[in-house]
């Protein structure tokens, strides 16, 4: 499907805040996101209304000169992204990149942006588990976790129990797997042939408690106690429309989210991590 053009893009916009959304996550790797969300913020005179989550370029770090403080970089990075959106500070700030959090002077860097008002709370997107884990126990605010029925990995360590005592805010993304299990087992790309089973399986039990695919998809993340917002993203206000009222509806069911835990638990990384995928195509 194409991209919505910048009227379609306001109007899910403009739905997502009548529906309570207030909370938009964006980056400067997402094309256009972060000048199209400024001009509405401007249009829609909504600076200090709305909470925005950017994130920087991906190794920033190299695209500067030798010798240059990675606190000057990110405050360019941090600058670059308000001009862009039209603010005088960001919600939140995340590193793109997250071997950045090993890096304790670059967690330093960004701890000071904060201190002078550019962002009110800073993160990471992250990956794997290790990351997870190390970010979590470096005073960061946000993180940002791929979570979903196929992809359970953090349970398997004591992620959701650390962030509670320290605080740290979570944002689960990837919800449906970059589509997959929205699919009909037929439509998975060749290179992704090997989930057939497991799709195939995620249905069934969809089924078994009269769920739609995405009814199930949502309801699952929507279980965990510890997982503050959910990030996905749209192409129409149908979507979103459609996404916010299942929300709105559901009702969690426990042997539901036992059979969907016991049944994908155990799925290896490069069935569940796209970075790990090859490119998609029949």
């Amino acid at each position: 499907m194409a991209q919505p053009t910048r009227d379609e893009s306001f109007s899910i916009l403009d739905l997502a805040l009548s529906k309570g959304i207030d909370t938009f996550d964006t980056a400067w790797a997402y094309g256009e996101a972060e000048d199209v969300l400024g001009e509405w913020i401007e249009n829609k005179s909504l600076r200090g209304k709305v909470k925005i989550i950017s994130k920087m370029k991906p190794h920033s770090l190299n695209d500067y000169p030798d010798g240059t403080k990675s606190s000057e970089i990110i405050e360019k990075e941090i600058s670059k992204s308000l001009n862009r959106l039209k603010l005088d500070y960001l919600d939140g700030y995340l590193f793109h990149s997250p071997y950045y959090v090993y890096m304790s002077h670059v967690l330093e860097s960004l701890k000071k942006a904060k201190d002078k008002g550019l962002v009110r709370n800073i993160g990471v997107s992250i990956y794997d588990e290790s990351e997870a884990l190390q970010a979590i126990n470096s005073g960061i605010d946000y993180i940002q976790i791929p979570y979903n029925v196929f992809d359970q990995r953090l349970d398997t360590t004591d992620f959701f129990e650390i962030v509670k005592k320290n605080k740290v805010k979570v944002f689960a993304r990837s919800p449906f797997l970059q589509g997959v299990l929205l699919m009909k087992p037929d439509e998975l790309p060749s290179n992704l042939s090997y989930l057939k089973p497991y799709l195939e399986k995620f249905i069934s039990i969809s089924l078994k408690y009269n769920l739609s695919q995405k009814e199930a998809a949502l309801a699952f993340v929507c279980s965990i106690p510890n997982i503050d917002y959910i990030v996905f993203g749209v192409e129409t206000v149908e979507q979103l429309s459609q996404n916010i009222d299942i929300v709105k509806n559901l009702k969690v069911n426990d042997d539901f989210i036992k059979e969907i835990r016991d049944s994908f638990k155990d799925l290896n990384k490069g069935a569940i991590n796209p970075s790990l995928w090859t490119k998609l195509k029949k």
